[in-house]
C-alpha cells in the first residue's frame, strides 16, 4: 500500500507537494539588531517555565533579509528563489535553563508561508507579516557603501497596524564575530492544542544548538526599538527601559532539525 509523503502537510504520493523541505536547513541572515534592557517584572511572564532572565535582564530586536536552502535541494537557491527568500523580525530574552545560556524569541514575523510553517514545527512563535528592512546598495547614487552614520530600518507591518520598529545608525566596523552572542543555542516551545477528546496536546520547550554559526561584517550602532501596543500582539511588557547596544551584521548557520527535548510539559 502506498503511503503519503513529505516533511509535513501537505502530503502527496511523491512528497513534493510538502510545504517545508527536509532539515537540515542553511540558513543566513543581513541583520539589523538592538539589544537592550527590560523591566524584569514585566518581561520574565514572557518565558516559558524552566527558563530565566539573564541577570542583566536583557531583551532583544532583530529584523533580517533572510535566505534558506534545504540541505535536501542544494540548488534550490538558483532554482527556486521565491522558495528561498523571506524577511523576518523578530523580539525576545536572553536567558538560561540550567544554567545553559541561550535565547528566546518570545514573537517572531516573517514574510512568507513557509517559514511560518517550519517555525511552528520547531517551536518557533511565527506569525505572517509584511517585514521590511532598508536596502543598501553601494551603487545607489544616494546611499554609498556601508560606513559610519548608515541609517536601517527595520519595520513589521501586520494587520494595517506596525508592531514593531527598529533603528539603528552605524558607527565603527567590528571584528568578525565580535558580537555577544549568549551561545548559539536558541529555546523554543513547541505548542500543538488538542484537535479533540482523548488526543494528546503538544507543549515542550525545546533547545537547538545552532551548527556553524559564523557572524561577519559587524557593525556597531546606536539603535532604538518602538513596541506599539496592537491587536492581536502582546509586546508591551518586552518593551526597552534602557538600549545597551546595536549592531548590522551577516550571519549564517544550519538549523539540523535535532532539537533536544528541555522539558516536556504536556506529560504532567
Amino acid at each position: 500500500m502506498s503511503r503519503l509523503r513529505g516533511y509535513g502537510n501537505p502530503l502527496s504520493p511523491s512528497g513534493d507537494a510538502a510545504l517545508v523541505e527536509d532539515a537540515p536547513h542553511h540558513i543566513s541572515a543581513s541583520a539589523i539588531q538592538v539589544t537592550y534592557r527590560v523591566d524584569p517584572e514585566a518581561a520574565a511572564p514572557y518565558l516559558p517555565h524552566g527558563l530565566h532572565l539573564t541577570d542583566d535582564a536583557l531583551g532583544y530586536a532583530y529584523v533580517a533579509d533572510m535566505v534558506k536552502v534545504s540541505a535536501a535541494n542544494p540548488e534550490q537557491a538558483y532554482l527556486e528563489p521565491q522558495r528561498t527568500q523571506y524577511t523576518e523580525g523578530l523580539v525576545g530574552l536572553y536567558c538560561h535553563h540550567d544554567g545553559v545560556p541561550g535565547r528566546f524569541s518570545a514573537f517572531i514575523w516573517v514574510s512568507v508561508d513557509w517559514s511560518m510553517m517550519f517555525g511552528h514545527y520547531m517551536g518557533f512563535a511565527k506569525k505572517i507579516a509584511d517585514v521590511w528592512l532598508t536596502k543598501n546598495q553601494p551603487v545607489n547614487p544616494a546611499m554609498g557603501p556601508l560606513g559610519t552614520g548608515t541609517k536601517l530600518r527595520g519595520i513589521v507591518h501586520r494587520h494595517g497596524t506596525r508592531p514593531m520598529t527598529v533603528d539603528v545608525e552605524l558607527d565603527e566596523q567590528l571584528p568578525d564575530d565580535g558580537i555577544p552572542s549568549y551561545g548559539h543555542r536558541v529555546y523554543t516551545v513547541r505548542s500543538f492544542p488538542s484537535p479533540g477528546p482523548g488526543i494528546p496536546a503538544v507543549d515542550q520547550l525545546l533547545a537547538h544548538d545552532l551548527a556553524g554559526a559564523k557572524t561577519q561584517n559587524i557593525w556597531r550602532a546606536s539603535g532604538s526599538v518602538s513596541l506599539d501596543a496592537v491587536q492581536n500582539e502582546d509586546l508591551v511588557g518586552l518593551r526597552p527601559v534602557e538600549v545597551v547596544d546595536a549592531y548590522y551584521f551577516e550571519r549564517g548557520w544550519t538549523t539540523t532539525g535535532h532539537a533536544e527535548l528541555v522539558e516536556d510539559y504536556s506529560a504532567g
